[in-house]
């Protein structure tokens, strides 16, 4: 509640509003006494209220939808595949399901979706091969290890991502909170890994896969959004298009398809209702996802992103039994305890030794085996090459 307090008080640039700071319509009043400044005044004031309580309402409300999705989905995940554990044809019911909804919302003039063409193809096969392992290595982490084993290795990825960025994306180093932050989320998997009673060769050889997948298609995603100017509803429609021949394929040779009427399949009523509910939460949460950044700043959505694991972790420790250790739980609390004080490193200043364009722009490049030169500008030396 207390993050959610936090959230609610910060605006999208992340500026927290102080208990005495007075919304805009009151920002005229002092000594107790408002100044009046003729009807029309009084009325303008009025409409930004009504501004200001619609804005509050909006953003409650895109936090609740999004908490509502995120918090479940991988819970839905998690049972499903563990009833259907067949998690390329899940995979691919959900990037269908998801394509054909969004074809539908084009043709009734909800949305507007670009069509795939071969250029947008050739350019989105990069991140569309990391967004597919990802999803792929997340559902097998799920397949044969508990829930809380996907959030351990989920929360582990911006320790390699603040790494990753400070090399190829110009951002600075953590500050000395987020630097604990880090340092606390990896003392907390190593002692969930210590402790962990369902540990086996092939979960964690999907978690390394998931670590790998997840940094890679963060690197690759903003190099390829940059490329080709898509709107959002654009770029879901051909990421999902383009990852289901990824997920055909993989069926095929997991020879998932002779596996359906194996007794370890339960297909009832119930499986299909939540294969389904996956498959439209699915884009639910990509909506919700594209609301909620619009609205709140970076380290807002991260709080709230936070928030979700708790509720994930609630839900799944109710519902069922199959869940890891009170050790474990306590490991994995502590590593959503200091998810919430990471903040993402802000990008360093263009010319003070880095150049944005070049790969691993901190390091100079002589450490490379390059004669280093100086990039000229208006302004004088823009940085080392």
């Amino acid at each position: 509640c207390r993050c959610l307090v936090r959230v609610l008080q910060q605006g999208p640039s992340g500026h927290l509003r102080s208990a005495d700071e007075a919304p805009a319509p009151y920002a005229n009043m002092s000594d107790g006494k408002a100044k009046v400044e003729g009807m029309g005044d009084t009325n303008e004031d009025s409409n930004n209220a009504a501004t200001y309580l619609w804005r509050s309402t909006r953003v409650l409300g895109i936090i609740l939808v999004y908490c509502a999705i995120g918090s479940q989905l991988s819970v839905v995940n998690k049972v499903v595949v563990t009833f259907i554990p067949l998690p390329n044809f899940i995979l691919f019911c959900q990037f269908t399901a998801t394509t054909l909804m969004l074809l539908l919302a084009h043709y009734t003039g909800m949305v507007e979706v670009e069509p795939l063409t071969w250029r947008i193809a050739g350019i989105y096969t990069p991140l569309v091969i990391t967004f597919f392992a990802l999803l792929y290595a997340g559902m097998e982490v799920m397949k044969y290890a508990p829930l809380e084993t996907f959030i351990t290795v989920k929360s582990m990825t911006p320790v390699l991502f603040s790494a990753c960025e400070y090399l190829f994306l110009g951002r600075a180093l953590p500050n000395w909170k987020s630097s604990l932050a880090l340092v606390g989320i990896v003392f907390g998997a190593a002692a969930y890994v210590k402790v962990d009673a369902y540990a086996s060769f092939k979960a964690y050889m999907f978690c390394g896969l998931f670590l790998i997948a997840a940094v890679s298609e963060g690197l690759v995603a903003k190099t390829t959004i940059e490329k080709v100017p898509l709107n959002n509803w654009s770029r879901s429609y051909n990421i999902n298009i383009l990852s289901m021949p990824l997920a055909l394929a993989q069926m095929l040779l997991a020879e998932e398809m002779l596996q359906m009427g194996d007794e370890k399949n339960e297909w009832s009523a119930k499986t299909i209702i939540l294969l389904v509910a996956s498959c439209v939460m699915g884009l639910g949460m990509s909506v919700a996802t594209m609301w909620i950044r619009e609205a709140l700043s970076a380290t807002s959505v991260s709080v709230v992103a936070t928030c979700n694991k708790f509720i994930s972790e609630l839900v799944n420790w109710f519902i069922w039994n199959k869940h890891t250790t009170s050790d474990g739980l306590w490991a994995v609390l502590v590593i959503m305890v200091c998810g919430i004080f990471y903040e993402q490193a802000p990008l360093r200043v263009p010319g003070q030794g880095y150049v944005r364009e070049e790969i691993c722009p901190c390091l100079p490049r002589s450490w490379l085996g390059f004669t280093p030169k100086v990039r000229k500008t208006d302004g004088g030396a823009y940085g080392a090459i």
